[in-house]
């Protein structure tokens, strides 16, 4: 790990440290507010989560691999939004962390730190995703194993988050 990359895990554990939160899986019924962090190739993902989620406020935040050519919209993410240190500048991503989502669907097979970034400090009272990683900043990770696709893990997060409120209503 370069000084780039270990300056930016700090200055992101130090914001996410500031963070009081109590993660909280939301009824099905209760759900007002979805937020969901997707790559341009996951389109499909993000219309089947729109179809699911009929109802709610659904709000995307899409990130981009590399240089492209985005619409002009500020719910998504290039590289060369990016400062020196690789961290996301403030008026690219201040629109969409400041928003309060019941749940927060990370569906992106495999995560980097931008990806991470936008997880852990998105204001969500339940936030669902897969991460190899031990430390992850998932309430709810799911290891998806060789079945990569985005479309797979969307239906896995629905299926568990469905799961989790058969418990809790019993």
């Amino acid at each position: 790990m370069n000084i780039k990359q270990k300056y930016r895990e700090r200055i992101l554990k130090n914001e996410y440290t500031k963070i009081k939160r109590a993660p909280v899986a939301p009824k099905r019924e209760d759900i007002k507010k979805v937020g969901i962090i997707w790559h341009p190739s996951q389109k499909e993902a993000v219309n089947y989560l729109r179809n699911f989620f009929k109802q709610e406020i659904v709000r995307t935040f899409c990130v981009f691999d590399k240089i492209s050519n985005p619409p002009d919209d500020k719910d998504g993410l290039t590289i060369t939004d990016l400062n020196w240190w690789g961290l996301p500048k403030n008026e690219k991503i201040n629109n969409f962390l400041s928003v309060h989502f019941d749940v927060l669907l990370n569906i992106t097979p495999k995560q980097n730190f931008i990806l991470n970034y936008l997880t852990a400090l998105t204001n969500a009272d339940f936030k669902i995703g897969s991460s190899k990683d031990e430390q992850n900043y998932f309430d709810l990770n799911i290891h998806i194993k060789e079945n990569q696709s985005a479309l797979f893990l969307a239906e896995q997060q629905i299926f568990y988050l469905s799961q989790l409120n058969k418990k809790q209503n019993k």
